[in-house]
């Protein structure tokens, strides 16, 4: 397929900017935009935090199915779970039609705003975040195709992701 055609999946941190990102991304690009997050609830009639309930491994293996199915889409923005990088085949399926993109944010920032009432993994509190980062750092950097630091404006980080994934 060519390129034009790709999706572009955004990987990252929690509050590291992949669904406002990704909303922004799309209406630029004219993608349609999909939380992979939002459609795995809508999927299942239940919230992460419930399907969390059930175990996470429980919880990931709705994800990979949800990766295998969305890793057929086309001129789809995809906004990753931020552990979608903890199984491989997640990756796989999604670099069948996708170019992913890390979006690389400091932790110091994602602290400053994010609200951590509405991540599961961050509601024992925000140190939980460092340990995160040093779980799934060198996955992000291995699996993606792309790195876009998101330390400037919304607009430059879409920006760079459009230049470099040639949109």
């Amino acid at each position: 397929m060519k390129d034009m055609e790709k999706s572009i999946t955004l990987i990252g941190l929690p509050g590291c900017g992949k669904t406002t990102v990704g909303n922004l991304l799309s209406d630029k690009l004219n993608y349609e935009f999909i939380d992979m997050d939002f459609y795995i609830e809508d999927n299942q009639g239940k919230t992460i935090i419930e399907l969390f309930k059930n175990g996470e491994d429980y919880f990931r293996n709705i994800e990979t199915e949800t990766c295998k199915e969305l890793g057929e889409r086309s001129k789809t923005i995809i906004s990753s779970g931020g552990g979608v990088v903890k199984k491989r085949i997640n990756i796989e399926y999604l670099k069948k039609n996708s170019i992913v993109v890390f979006i690389d944010r400091p932790v110091e920032n994602i602290l400053g705003d994010i609200e951590v009432e509405k991540r599961p993994l961050l509601a024992n509190g925000k140190e939980v975040l460092y340990k995160l980062y040093d779980e799934r750092y060198d996955l992000y950097k291995e699996y993606c195709d792309y790195r876009v630091e998101n330390t400037g404006s919304l607009e430059e980080v879409v920006n760079k992701i459009a230049k470099v994934v040639n949109k």
